[in-house]
């Protein structure tokens, strides 16, 4: 059977009541893996090896490398590039959009994905408890397709539990007060950029702020590139890139977000990006929710003589502060659009506790 018919099965199957034939141990293993929301490689990895295994049964599940050359290995980067990115997005599944084989504990291996080989890659646990699921699909203690379906079925769970847990949140402000103040929006803002694992936030913020006043400005911001995406795989000077709506294709100002201190060195790698690049914006700007040193500032100023751009590097909430203000009428507007830049992101880049824990903080402040 053809890799894509054996996951309408799984799907089918993972939607049924059927018992599916995995024992009490790999039940245990594959839920830990499903539910660990700081490392969501691993479930893909299981999802991509036991499909190869389902749709060619010569294979070995533990060897997903073809650099292995046992007669037994297989791309498993492929099979998760072919057909489980189309499963992921076909059924919404809460795992990343990219393949779990370009993560650094993947990416460069060349041997079997064995449970005993301690694994560099964080958390440790869940590392080992993919690779023994993979051992017992591969010793024949349970089968491929019941590994799919099972793994499948629980993400399904976590899918509609999330999504639950999000429109019920959400239903909070479907009349929102449109009476808050830019401090208000500000005091939210500040608040949730406090939150953990929130180093997306502050790009959205950047975004939210172009996509409110860009056109006021004859400015537009790019879509976002993949937050686990470097700069060096897609190609963009930075995080947000902007360009003039009278001359489309020209990026005029480059915004780098980090959720920790700029140093030196990060500016310096900015100016050999921008010296490579084919056309150079005319700003670099750093934006960040950590403290700015002096040294770093001036660092900057020093910058545009040499190389005809102008750097600088920004505080977050001071930035959205002053245009904020600037612009009070549009305060809600950005807050809008704010909203539904964090709401589109996938849980890869914003996890859904984040999504949640806004829809709280703002239903508080508006009611």
């Amino acid at each position: 059977m053809e890799p894509t018919a054996l996951l309408v099965r799984a799907v089918e199957r993972a939607q049924s009541a059927e018992v599916l034939g995995v024992p009490p141990s790999v039940q245990a293993e594959v839920q830990r893996v499903v539910n660990c929301a700081s490392n969501r490689a691993p479930a893909r990895l299981i999802l991509a090896c036991a499909l190869a295994k389902a749709h060619q049964p010569q294979f070995d599940a533990t060897e997903p490398y073809t650099e292995i050359r046992s007669g037994h290995s297989f791309s498993g980067r492929s099979y998760d590039e072919r057909y489980i990115t189309a499963l992921i997005t076909a059924h919404r599944l809460p795992l990343n959009p990219t393949t779990a084989f370009l993560t650094p504990t993947l990416r460069n291996a060349n041997e079997p994905i064995r449970s005993a080989i301690p694994f560099e890659g964080r958390p440790r646990e869940v590392y080992r408890d993919a690779a023994s699921i993979l051992e017992a699909i591969q010793s024949g203690e349970v089968a491929a397709e019941d590994v799919l379906a099972l793994t499948l079925r629980q993400l399904f769970s976590l899918r509609d539990e999330r999504e639950s847990a999000l429109a019920q949140a959400l239903s909070g402000i479907i009349s929102p007060n449109r009476s808050l103040s830019t401090e208000d929006v500000l005091t939210l803002l500040e608040q949730h950029l406090r939150s953990r694992n929130a180093s997306r936030l502050p790009v959205l913020l950047v975004a939210a702020l172009y996509q409110t006043l860009g056109q006021m400005a004859g400015e537009k911001a790019l879509n976002l590139g993949a937050h686990n995406a470097a700069d060096s795989q897609t190609g963009a000077l930075g995080d947000v890139e902007v360009e003039l709506l009278s001359d489309l294709g020209r990026i005029v100002t480059v915004y780098e977000v980090k959720a920790r201190s700029v140093s030196i060195n990060d500016l310096q790698q900015a100016v050999a990006k921008v010296a490579a690049a084919a056309s150079r914006p005319e700003n670099y700007l750093f934006v960040t929710t950590h403290p700015i040193e002096r040294e770093v500032t001036d660092y900057a100023r020093t910058l545009h003589e040499q190389t005809g751009v102008e750097f600088a590097v920004l505080d977050a909430l001071s930035f959205a502060r002053h245009l904020l203000h600037f612009f009070h009428r549009y305060r809600l507007i950005f807050l809008d659009a704010y909203q539904e830049l964090l709401l589109a992101e996938p849980p890869s880049a914003v996890r859904p506790e984040l999504k949640t824990a806004w829809l709280a903080l703002r239903s508080a402040a508006e009611s």
